[in-house]
């Protein structure tokens, strides 16, 4: 067991897909500085965690991924990706939980907006461990500071589906047994952590 309920995960973002781009927007210069942090190398093929509808996969594209795998508990944020990103070759898209995800091999692997939704953060980090290949990455962003996000899902009902967010050298300690960490960002602008499979 992984902490998490996911039936009622799925059902709180089923409900809200067909409005999340226009009810959760994002600022495009901060995506951007996101995919920078992510260090792509050329040819990197991605595994997009909780990828939602896709807000992430065209920074990742621009700054030279390959490949995408975007996956998600919501059948219906997959739909709305796949809405638009059909045309897109090199994005693929899967519903299902990424803590039970079979496919090793990724070189890079990305929670953006979604690290709330994990409270069994450790099966989150040994997860992506086993999806990377040698000396992947994986990254965990929020383009809010911790405060906007914590003060956000501090009432229902999304508190039910989240679980606070604690700085980031705090957080540090759960990624350490399998990553080293090198990069911690924990601001009134972003929120980061990142680094490279042991």
């Amino acid at each position: 067991m992984n902490g998490r309920d996911n039936a009622a995960v799925r059902a709180f973002f089923d409900a809200r897909a067909a409005k999340w781009d226009e009810t959760c927007p994002h600022d495009p210069a901060k995506l951007q500085i996101i995919a920078r942090l992510c260090c792509l190398v050329p040819g990197a093929a991605v595994l997009d965690v909780a990828c939602g509808t896709g807000v992430m996969f065209g920074p990742l594209l621009a700054h030279g991924a390959k490949s995408i795998t975007g996956i998600d508990l919501s059948p219906n944020m997959v739909a709305e990706a796949r809405k638009k990103w059909s045309g897109e070759p090199r994005v693929r898209l899967l519903t299902g939980d990424a803590l039970d995800l079979g496919m090793p091999g990724f070189d890079l692997a990305v929670i953006y907006s979604a690290y709330p939704h994990f409270p069994d953060r450790e099966a989150l980090a040994r997860a992506m461990a086993r999806c990377l290949a040698p000396h992947g990455r994986f990254l965990v962003a929020h383009s809010e500071s911790r405060a906007a996000i914590n003060g956000r899902h501090h009432s229902p009902p999304v508190q039910a589906v989240s679980t606070p967010l604690r700085p980031a050298a705090q957080e540090a300690p759960v990624w350490e047994p399998f990553f080293a960490l090198d990069t911690l960002i924990d601001t009134p602008e972003l929120y980061v952590l990142s680094g490279t499979l042991r």
